[in-house]
């Protein structure tokens, strides 16, 4: 859902570092406090955050997340624990995290059993049964299958990434991001709104078995957008049929090490106001198209999903859909869709399968999706990131290009994994810093 502003106020955000000492190298991450003489403190001045929220489902996050924080090591909290304006919220991209280095924060293979299963208890207060469902088929068993399946040191349940945002002890305003090869979510919280976006899932393979368990990640998409295609007249599907090939992600994932998101901020949608209109629908295609829509949007927890679709069902109106394929959308083919709506972007498609896995996975197999709120001009609400977009921005809805352009710490990688050959992993760098597994 869009963050709405509130009465903005300016104080000093203190987040405390290192007042904790780690118990052991066995311990692994708990966290004590018998040496006050060894306290560091980091200092966030922020503006634009507010109160922290009375709602009884937003205070239930909070406090897990203050739990989960005080469960860190000092040396585990330092390398996830981040001010609100800190540009690392855009530095998050869809390539593997090769030996667990590929990203910043800490990583789940970081973290003891406690603290792991504290973590993904917080993330289900966070999202649906559903939104859930496809977060742990995608970072467990889509990666576990990766993993146990090949002998390149790229794919890793143990590898998604955990950066956290601003106190949610001291501050109404805070969030935290999961990143890693096929799931990157921002989930935000300010005041009383709650928000994940941008949220990026992906799977290779999307359908599988793994452990004995099958899973088909992105089931109800490709369904659902059968179920439109097939009930569109020809009329309709003449306008929403794109002239091109071209399947990727219009408005996707960075895909380099070190690239920010680079739709980020003032990103303009109004091109993508093609494809069939939702006034030029009929009946039966508006309920599918709506239907599909809620698929995306109710990945978040029922609550915030509906605030959120109050948005966008006042902007039916301004609703677009296109698909692109070049045969019949189909559990076995590949195809793409997007819809566009002031308050909400969705992307679907079926990649090619990467160069590694070519001979195992077919091509159909291979997804990725995306879904963003597209920056909304006419409100000083912002769409993705919301506030925190412009708290990072300085209050202004100015994006950092200049500054990841030009900044040499920024220019990370030049190869594209996704699509290598077979064999061949390229060289990756990080952020010169080093996970501590002890």
């Amino acid at each position: 859902m869009h963050l709405n502003l509130r009465t903005i106020k300016s104080f000093l955000l203190m987040i405390f570092l290192g007042l904790f000492v780690a118990c052991g190298s066995d311990d692994s991450g708990s966290s004590t406090d018998d040496d006050d003489d060894d306290d560091t403190t980091t200092a966030c001045e922020t503006d634009g955050e507010v109160d922290q929220s009375t709602d009884t489902e937003i205070e239930a996050m909070r406090e897990a997340m203050v739990n989960f924080r005080a469960s860190l090591s000092s040396t585990l909290l330092d390398e996830a624990d981040n001010c609100l304006d800190n540009e690392r919220f855009y530095l998050w991209h869809n390539t593997p995290n090769t030996s667990g280095t590929n990203r910043d924060g800490i990583i789940y293979n970081d973290l003891t059993d406690a603290q792991l299963t504290a973590f993904k208890e917080m993330l289900q207060l966070f999202l649906s049964a559903e939104g859930y469902e496809k977060v742990y088929e995608i970072t467990e068993l889509a990666e576990g299958w990766l993993e146990d399946s090949s002998n390149m040191d790229a794919w890793s349940p143990g590898y998604y990434s955990i950066d956290m945002f601003g106190d949610p002890e001291t501050s109404g305003s805070w969030g935290f991001q999961l990143d890693g090869h096929h799931c990157a979510i921002n989930f935000l919280v300010h005041g009383d709104n709650v928000s994940m976006v941008p949220a990026f899932m992906g799977g290779e393979p999307a359908e599988e078995t793994y452990n004995g368990i099958d899973y088909n990640i992105f089931e109800n998409e490709k369904a659902l957008a059968i179920a439109l295609y097939s009930g569109m007249t020809d009329t309709e599907l003449s306008s929403a049929l794109i002239s091109t090939t071209d399947r990727d992600l219009r408005v996707g994932a960075a895909d380099m090490s070190g690239d920010p998101d680079p739709y980020r901020g003032t990103y303009d949608y109004s091109g993508f106001t093609t494809g069939l209109k939702y006034s030029d629908m009929s009946t039966d295609t508006q309920a599918n198209v709506i239907a599909l829509m809620k698929e995306h949007v109710y990945n978040l927890t029922d609550t915030f999903a509906d605030d959120w679709w109050t948005d966008i069902s006042a902007n039916l109106d301004d609703t677009y859909f296109a698909f692109v394929y070049d045969e019949a959308p189909s559990t076995t083919s590949q195809f793409y869709y997007r819809v566009y709506n002031p308050y909400l972007w969705a992307e679907f498609n079926t990649e090619d399968v990467t160069g590694a896995n070519e001979n195992t996975i077919a091509d159909y197999n291979h997804v990725h999706a995306i879904t963003r709120i597209p920056n909304n001009p006419t409100t000083d609400n912002g769409g993705d990131y919301g506030i925190f977009a412009q708290i990072i921005n300085n209050g202004g809805p100015r994006t950092l290009l200049e500054h990841y352009a030009l900044a040499d710490h920024h220019n990370l990688s030049t190869i594209k994994f996704d699509y290598t050959v077979e064999g061949l992993i390229p060289e990756h760098h990080n952020h010169d810093y080093s996970h501590n597994h002890g």
